[in-house]
């Protein structure tokens, strides 16, 4: 249970956000601010492992509030919700460790993004315990392979089936799957989670070998580029 603070003017908004959470079964609200004075006086006294911070606020910045945590030694991950479209606010977010930028009106299929990053990003830390490069590279989304086919989806992939096949493989990377078994750990489809093995076999993210059942009908088996 990851625990949050909302600090969010528009009150429709802050509750949609709060109710949203509150149904993933994921998530614990401990505190809401609508302005910096109260997100000050609440983040002083609660550090939350993840901040939903608005820019634009009736008594200030968010992002002058979240440099003042910074500053105070406050790592919470962050994600904006804001109206915000200026390039200079994202430059600063980004430099003050914010990991996702949602623009108003948020769509709850985006925030399911941003929150899927962030427990990707948390479970990656849990279950680091050296820092080698491949490590710093899956937790900065850094691309194994680097192919045309990397640079844009093509029709009938999306990132969060995507990202859903590939913590499956990140979780045994060892593990030699065929797109049935994939299909299976996800509820889909065989031939979905082959379209998406395919992809990122494309991508040079896995690599394939055949296997021969006992009827002798051939069939990939997929397995992580070490």
């Amino acid at each position: 249970m990851h625990t949050v603070i909302i600090v969010e003017d528009e009150v429709e908004v802050a509750h949609l956000v709060a109710q949203y959470l509150f149904s993933t079964n994921r998530y614990k609200v401990i505190g809401m601010a609508s302005d910096i004075c109260t997100a000050r006086s609440l983040l002083g006294a609660i550090t939350p492992d993840l901040l939903l911070l608005d820019v634009y606020l009736p008594d200030g910045n968010g992002l002058n509030l979240l440099a003042e945590l910074r500053s105070q030694g406050i790592r919470s991950e962050v994600v904006l919700l804001t109206a915000a479209k200026e390039v200079q606010i994202l430059e600063k977010a980004m430099q003050l460790g914010v990991f996702d930028f949602l623009v108003k009106p948020v769509l709850l299929s985006r925030l399911d993004q941003a929150l899927s990053r962030f427990e990707s990003r948390q479970l990656k830390l849990s279950a680091t315990e050296e820092l080698t490069q491949s490590v710093v590279d899956a937790f900065m989304e850094v691309p194994i392979g680097t192919t045309k086919a990397a640079a844009r989806l093509p029709k009938g992939v999306d990132q969060l089936t995507l990202q859903k096949i590939r913590e499956v493989f990140d979780a045994k990377p060892q593990d030699k799957l065929t797109a049935q078994m994939v299909g299976e750990k996800l509820g889909v489809s065989r031939s979905t989670a082959r379209r998406y093995l395919e992809f990122l076999l494309e991508c040079n993210e896995l690599a394939a070998d055949q296997s021969y059942g006992s009827i002798g009908r051939p069939e990939r088996c997929y397995h992580r580029v070490r």
